[in-house]
């Protein structure tokens, strides 16, 4: 037979099951089980079935795209997320649209209403906004929110991990080192992930004494790196001279290896002198032995798209509001 050739009659032919059945399965709508699923496009990629996709969006209303908007496509924690969502959607016959937002409040608001135009059958936001205004979300659309809870939830799950928790683990990590415990963070502390991040570390260190802990933003006076290792580099020698033994919890992997990596450069003995624990255990941690709180980005994707699917599929979806367990992972710098 002709591969070119092959119908939706032919793979209910050579499968058994009902042309309805076989459609189902490959447009993705209607109840079948997995077993029906997994044998159908078995036969299906055997013989090279492929469907036109305009034209059967056209029919039924939908291009099997899912929408995906991500902060920045270079950081190694959103990569991984996204690099899992597509596979994962893959396999239920939909193509992924990625948009990297940079970051940018106002380009996210354009993707999103870009998408929302009947574009896409799903979306999977990451964004950098505190409080997410979906004002120019269509919300009709099924949407997962990771990290970043809007202020409508209809028709929508929110996913995230337990930033706070995080930062009590991280922090207490510190104090039973008997070290000081400082945090360094970025410009981004209006990420809602960062400022559940600084909560836990402000908690955990009143409750260990400490009446005003220590919260250093790092100064971005411009984006150049000779400036910021500068600042950098005197952020720790002051910490150094009023702590005899310091311990930095920094917001991110990035931040910590950063942090480490100039602690080498001025003689600061890690961990004697200065420990260090990030957040994310991101392959940057991993390469540099860094300690850190570990995001379980495998179990963050997959729910986000076995929800979304739940969602398209109009299935009951009985908890909207998921948190992810974190968990600490000790190495060389503390």
């Amino acid at each position: 037979m002709d591969n070119n050739k092959i119908s939706i009659k032919d793979i209910a032919k050579f499968s058994g099951y009902s042309v309805s059945t076989v459609s189902r399965v490959l447009n993705h709508t209607g109840r079948f089980t997995e077993a029906t699923r997994k044998k159908i496009i078995k036969i299906a990629n055997q013989h090279h079935y492929r469907q036109n996709v305009i034209a059967q969006g056209m029919r039924s209303g939908s291009l099997s795209i899912i929408g995906v908007l991500v902060p920045d496509i270079t950081n190694s924690y959103y990569a991984s997320i996204v690099k899992k969502c597509e596979q994962y959607f893959f396999q239920y016959g939909y193509l992924t649209i990625v948009c990297n937002t940079n970051r940018d409040p106002a380009l996210e608001q354009k993707y999103i209403a870009q998408l929302g135009n009947h574009f896409v059958d799903g979306l999977i936001i990451i964004s950098t906004q505190l409080t997410l205004d979906n004002k120019n979300l269509n919300t009709f659309i099924p949407t997962v929110f990771i990290d970043r809870f809007p202020k409508s939830t209809r028709n929508s799950v929110l996913i995230s991990s337990d930033n706070y928790t995080g930062a009590v683990l991280a922090t207490q990590h510190l104090l039973d080192n008997n070290v000081y415990p400082v945090m360094v963070t970025t410009k981004d502390n209006n990420f809602s992930s960062n400022q559940k991040r600084l909560r836990g570390f402000k908690d955990t260190a009143r409750k260990s004494g400490i009446v005003s802990p220590q919260i250093i933003t790092l100064s971005n006076n411009s984006d150049n790196l000779e400036n910021a290792t500068k600042n950098l580099r005197q952020l720790l020698n002051n910490i150094i001279k009023k702590h005899e033994r310091s311990g930095i919890f920094a917001v991110n992997d990035n931040l910590g290896v950063y942090i480490h990596q100039i602690a080498m450069k001025l003689n600061i003995k890690v961990p004697d002198t200065l420990r260090i624990i990030g957040f994310d255990d991101s392959t940057h941690a991993k390469e540099a032995q860094l300690s850190t709180i570990k995001q379980d980005i495998n179990k963050l994707a997959l729910l986000s798209c076995q929800n979304l699917i739940s969602l398209l599929k109009k299935e009951l979806i009985s908890n909207r509001k998921i948190i992810i367990p974190v968990s600490l992972i000790k190495r060389q710098t503390t």
